[in-house]
């Protein structure tokens, strides 16, 4: 019998550490499929960009370790009671079953704000972050709880970044005014901070971060990010006023986009491949656009853009959405120098096709 179909009101507690147990088997299969789909961009070459097989090969081992020491430092899961508990025989190919088991007793008894919140954390697990998205939001309709505002934010800032300067900041900073100790709200709470340019109030909750006892791993990148910021505050000595870019698309690829269309101002160090150092994302409707991107907009708290002599820059529209490269995507780069460039806006026509 599905477990999550034997009582119509709440689960057991066992039932629902049997269903985390049963989640970690998928966890490494999905962290597998994310390594895939990170690492594929670095193994091409894009236009004059080489491709980076040992930045690829370096990521794909950090990238799981990373994942875990981040999840052990964040998450409120009791694993020790999680290895003891009764699975009732349950074996991963129920899993669909079982999530499906839940989504139909929900929808009998939707005011049950822990089933939702349960959905939510399991869809989490499975990587499935829309679907989690909504079902922490049905429960953040019928309970305004720390734990539904913090799936509802943390789903949002996962889908695009940017929602750190929208309702998913505020949501966190809500958390924080009634529970200022917890690990989550503090860690989405510094990249708030950062977003909006607030650099004491970052300081501050990584500090506090670090204060909880994080694994070693944690505590050696959170120290750095907060080195680094101290560096960069000591090289900007003037306001941050980043690197104004004119956009336009040719008429050529014009009717290639379509409505819902993102737009993407990436920065990247030239010569050397890797993620961006910083993005900007717009809807591609704005267009023509001038967009401006800085050290604020860096891809990790502390990036240090505006102390680069040059930086390429690369505007790409994706009717998919998807923040990786895909082909179809139509782009436009240059590369920007401080020698040249400095105070000046620059100008990135969009008129080829990646392939």
């Amino acid at each position: 019998m599905n477990p999550l179909m034997m009582h119509p009101g709440r689960m057991k507690a066992q039932e629902i550490e049997g269903l985390m147990n049963l989640f970690v088997v998928f966890a490494v299969v999905l962290t597998g499929l994310a390594i895939a789909i990170i690492v594929r961009p670095l193994l091409r070459k894009v236009d004059d960009v080489p491709a980076a097989p040992v930045a690829a090969f370096v990521l794909g081992l950090a990238f799981p370790t990373a994942v875990l020491l981040m999840y052990l430092s964040i998450s409120n899961h009791d694993w020790t009671a999680a290895t003891t508990a009764d699975t009732n025989g349950v074996l991963p190919s129920d899993i669909n079953e079982m999530v499906a088991g839940l989504e139909d007793r929900l929808r009998a008894e939707p005011d049950d704000v822990d089933g939702w919140l349960m959905l939510g954390r399991t869809y989490a697990q499975l990587q499935q972050i829309p679907e989690s998205r909504r079902a922490y939001r049905q429960a953040l309709a019928l309970e305004a709880s720390p734990e539904a505002k913090l799936g509802v934010a943390e789903a949002d800032i996962i889908l695009d970044r940017e929602n750190v300067r929208r309702d998913a900041g505020r949501l966190i900073e809500e958390v924080l005014a009634v529970e200022p100790d917890n690990p989550k709200a503090l860690f989405y709470g510094g990249m708030v901070a950062m977003a909006r340019n607030d650099i004491e109030t970052f300081r501050d909750r990584w500090k506090r971060v670090l204060t909880m006892s994080p694994p070693d791993e944690i505590r050696t990148m959170i120290e750095a990010q907060l080195a680094q910021v101290g560096v960069q505050e000591q090289i900007n000595e003037t306001p941050d006023t980043g690197i104004a870019v004119n956009i336009s698309v040719s008429a050529e690829l014009a009717e290639r986009i379509k409505p819902g269309a993102v737009l993407f101002l990436m920065a990247r160090e030239p010569d050397r491949p890797g993620p961006p150092l910083a993005a900007v994302r717009r809807d591609a409707s704005e267009l023509p656009v001038t967009l401006k991107i800085q050290d604020s907009d860096a891809m990790i708290p502390g990036g240090m853009l505006s102390s680069l002599p040059r930086v390429q820059l690369i505007a790409r529209i994706t009717n998919s959405g998807e923040p990786v490269g895909q082909p179809g995507d139509l782009f436009g780069q240059m590369v920007w120098t401080a020698a040249e460039n400095s105070g000046q806006d620059v100008s990135i026509v969009v008129d080829q096709i990646f392939d």
